[in-house]
């Protein structure tokens, strides 16, 4: 292991930083105390002020690196990237027609003032008009259902519930992301899809309860349009994006819809429970599936082009003692409409951040580890911006990020979400032992009762916004955070045109407490791994979540007759043994730190070093079966507010009854377990 002169004199001149005008407690003290709700407000007033789709944001950055410079980051620049960037033309159409009559005509659009209307990123363009159907959220077992019941699919035009990001689906097992949605039709025979989101996704705040339509109440607003990607450019480029033609409307424009097809086809509620829930009937839909009668059918069209055009990404930098040891805190300020809530509640959280630490170092604090933040552009359609920054930078962030630390939603929402790698559970953990939730109301509570029994169990597996790239691309350890919307909570206009200001001082976060807490969070978990001598990073925490993924895979011996998991058990056995003397080896560098010998000094980096590279054992060169560019064999690219399980190409291969793929993955899995093994053996001290 290499051990870098900088990394040595840093710790030669420190004798742990006794000289500093600021020590490092007081600097967390300070941190934490320095955060207002009222310069929240005003960088969400101006991100929410004017359009920023992915391309749009050059003023938006050049007022961030100013505000940037000003709070004291003075190694703060504007980094343009080169691209191509998608946006819909006004020739986009969504017409119900009888016998060449048309019966009604969607508007496409929820908002005024420049902001793009209703398209999905790295659409198929097209022009179909079809019969159409109506298949409930679009899962194999929903069309399933429709073939038992004589509905035939094959050419005609789906009409489909959205099942992305609704926290009461989540609790009945029906969440789905708008890709499989799409691509589960596509491989049905449809034609083309529709999507909207019905009121059912945000029980009990809908209407039929008493609950008036934002912005007279918080339940959903009729005319509200979840935007949104089905891919990243790289996949839509290598083909890998599916191929039929989809829009996204609000449940205003299914309402007609739908309505016209009342007693066609079986109903839904005689299909099963998981067809149940629709709340559209106080509109006179009964929910029928259709097919649509002779003469009655949709004009699909959608029409989206490629542009020649540049992301923005503002990068801020404070150099600390080590120069080769990185913290990088980012958030993406492009969004689909205002964005209130996605992202730019993240971006407000991020300039308090940024504003905490200028605050340390005009005290004369200097961090540790040099830290960086970063506000991307472009993540809406795939990360591009911090795609790009990866790919520059990829030789130096390989060997020196410790961990990126990534929020997108800080405040829209009571609910608190964490997704990390197992190296930063006790990251997170530790933050919360810092910050009060604004849910405590019970004197005494435990820190993980307050924080919505967020034990380790409880933490997602990794993934958010533009720690995806992180993960994907260089296999660092990365962990994604926030606030969002919890079942009685207000709907959150996600994706919309109606994610504004006016929507998030009204409902989503009106005294900005939950943004205020989502920066301390971060100033406690940049601060804590930014400052501490030895990293407070656990191999062993690692090691039970991949016991408890491999056992919750294989439970009831499901796959275990053709894919023999004994060779994994065997690799995390291992792995587990290793991972304990290591971290015992540095939680015993830990109470020798007051001395300053050159071993004790050498030992310390070697440890630290084999903490940073230990996430990045797990990459693997080919990718992922149905995504190339990610290189993570344990997780897969997930959004913050979607909840996919750790080991994607073996979960998919047996799940598909794939035996020859599954052994090749189970294989993959076990040389990256035995990598990460001799990784720590090899320090073992």
């Amino acid at each position: 292991m290499t051990v870098t002169f900088s990394s040595l004199l840093a710790q030669t001149v420190l004798c742990w930083k006794s000289f500093q005008a600021l020590s490092s407690l007081d600097a967390i003290q300070l941190l934490l105390s320095v955060p207002s709700a009222e310069s929240i407000r005003e960088s969400s007033a101006f991100y929410t002020s004017n359009p920023h789709f992915a391309g749009q944001g050059w003023d938006q950055a050049k007022w961030t690196q100013e505000k940037w410079k000003n709070f004291g980051v003075h190694d703060t620049q504007v980094i343009s990237y080169n691209t191509e960037l998608p946006a819909p033309t006004d020739q986009q159409r969504l017409a119900l027609i009888r016998d060449s009559e048309v019966l009604y005509e969607a508007p496409l659009t929820d908002s005024v003032g420049g902001f793009f209307p209703a398209f999905y990123s790295f659409v198929t363009n097209a022009n179909i008009t079809a019969p159409y159907i109506f298949a409930n959220f679009g899962s194999d077992e929903d069309y399933d259902d429709l073939v038992e019941n004589g509905v035939d699919l094959v050419g005609n035009i789906a009409v489909l519930k959205s099942a992305d990001a609704s926290s009461y689906l989540k609790t009945l097992g029906l969440g789905k992301s708008r890709e499989v949605q799409i691509r589960n039709a596509q491989e049905r025979g449809l034609a083309g899809v529709i999507m909207y989101p019905d009121p059912q996704n945000d029980n009990p705040i809908t209407e039929s309860n008493g609950y008036a339509p934002y912005p007279d109440g918080p339940a959903r607003p009729a005319k509200m349009i979840e935007r949104g990607g089905i891919g990243p450019l790289d996949s839509y480029k290598s083909g890998l994006t599916p191929k039929i033609p989809c829009i996204p409307i609000s449940y205003a424009d299914a309402i007609p819809i739908l309505s016209a097809l009342n007693g066609y086809g079986p109903l839904a509620s005689d299909l099963g429970s998981r067809w149940h829930g629709g709340e559209l009937a106080i509109h006179d839909v009964h929910y029928n599936v259709g097919p649509s009668p002779p003469g009655l059918i949709l004009n699909l069209k959608t029409e989206a082009y490629l542009h020649p055009g540049q992301v923005h990404n503002v990068v801020g930098k404070i150099p600390g003692f080590l120069s080769d040891e990185v913290v990088i805190l980012g958030n993406h300020r492009d969004a689909w409409g205002p964005g209130a809530g996605d992202p730019n509640s993240g971006s407000a959280a991020l300039n308090e951040v940024v504003r905490s630490f200028g605050a340390a170092v005009r005290r004369g604090w200097k961090p540790y580890r040099t830290i960086i933040f970063a506000s991307w552009d472009g993540e809406e359609i795939g990360q591009l911006g911090s795609f790009s920054w990866i790919q520059e930078h990829f030789k130096w962030l390989n060997v020196t990020v410790v961990a990126y630390l990534n929020v997108v939603v800080a405040g829209a929402g009571r609910n608190f979400h964490v997704k990390a790698s197992p190296l930063l559970y006790k990251t997170a953990l530790n933050a919360m032992t810092y910050v009060q939730s604004p849910n405590q109301t019970v004197v005494g509570q435990s820190v993980l009762d307050v924080w919505n029994n967020t034990g380790t169990g409880a933490i997602g597996t990794a993934g958010g916004g533009d720690a995806i790239r992180f993960q994907g691309l260089l296999c660092a350890s990365t962990v994604d955070f926030g606030f969002s919307q919890g079942l009685e909570d207000s709907v959150f206009p996600y994706h919309s045109g109606l994610d504004d200001f006016n929507w998030m001082t009204k409902y989503g976060d009106p005294n900005w407490e939950y943004h205020l807490t989502s920066v301390r969070l971060w100033l406690a978990m940049a601060a804590h791994l930014s400052e501490s001598l030895i990293l407070d990073m656990h191999a062993t925490d690692y090691a039970e979540a991949l016991g408890k993924w491999i056992n919750d895979l294989f439970k009831d011996q499901k796959g275990s007759e053709f894919c023999d998991p004994k060779a994994l058990h065997d690799a995390v056995s291992r792995f587990a043994q290793v991972a304990q003397r290591f971290d015992r080896s540095a939680a015993s560098l830990e109470v020798q730190r007051q001395g300053c010998s050159p071993h004790l000094r050498r030992a310390i980096d070697e440890t630290n070093q084999a903490y940073i590279q230990l996430e990045r054992a797990f990459y693997h060169e080919s990718g992922l079966d149905s995504r190339p560019s990610f290189h993570h064999v344990l997780f897969e690219a997930a959004p913050w507010h979607t909840e996919k399980p750790a080991l994607p190409g073996l979960r998919r291969s047996l799940e598909s009854g794939n035996w020859t793929n599954a052994e090749n993955w189970r294989d993959i899995i076990v040389s990256k377990v035995l990598k990460a093994a001799n990784l720590l053996e090899g320090l073992d001290r």
